[in-house]
């Protein structure tokens, strides 16, 4: 069985994608600098880290620079994406998409998605065309799924497990 990375931005969005790539090997990938604040960042974290034990998935992680300092959240990554002349949500999509793409580089794996692509409530067609051009630029493979339609049956697995499902995407823009 081949090896997919998978992007992973929470565990309810992972719990539907996870369902369309069982002819993989998943290796999930938490990178995720944009969660705000940290007791936020830490219960996603937690979450994600539970239910990807339960499942028996290889797990990696890439820890966000601003983590020991909160007050650096802004410095570290609001203030780029609020600049980003793409739009804020553009700038976290490809930052995090960056990063997974060479972590599957240096790892030797050569397929990855994302969980980004889940939610009904993300731009999927920027998502979807991101992760394109990084696997042409970079000789990898993006297996694209399309979960939206079984999002919610992901994210009542996840509350079903009595396991913490957030209320809003993640960084201090969007806690509004």
């Amino acid at each position: 069985m081949e090896k997919i990375l998978l992007h992973t931005c929470c565990a309810p969005c992972s719990a539907s994608t996870i369902t369309l790539l069982q002819e993989y090997e998943i290796v999930s990938l938490w990178f995720n600098p944009n969660i705000y604040p940290l007791k936020e960042h830490l219960a996603r974290y937690d979450t994600w880290n539970k239910y990807m034990d339960l499942l028996n998935i290889q797990k990696m992680e890439i820890k966000a620079d601003w983590l020991d300092n909160e007050t650096k959240y802004e410095d570290l990554w609001l203030n780029d994406a609020v600049k980003c002349d793409k739009g804020r949500c553009y700038y976290c999509y490809l930052k995090r998409l960056e990063k997974t793409v060479e972590t599957a580089k240096q790892t030797g794996i050569k397929n990855f998605s994302t969980t980004l692509l889940s939610s009904p409530y993300q731009k999927h067609d920027v998502i979807k065309q991101m992760c394109e051009e990084l696997a042409e630029k970079n000789g990898l493979n993006f297996v694209y799924v399309d979960p939206r339609k079984i999002h919610y049956d992901g994210v009542h697995k996840i509350k079903k497990l009595g396991l913490y499902s957030q209320r809003y995407c993640g960084c201090k823009l969007s806690i509004r």
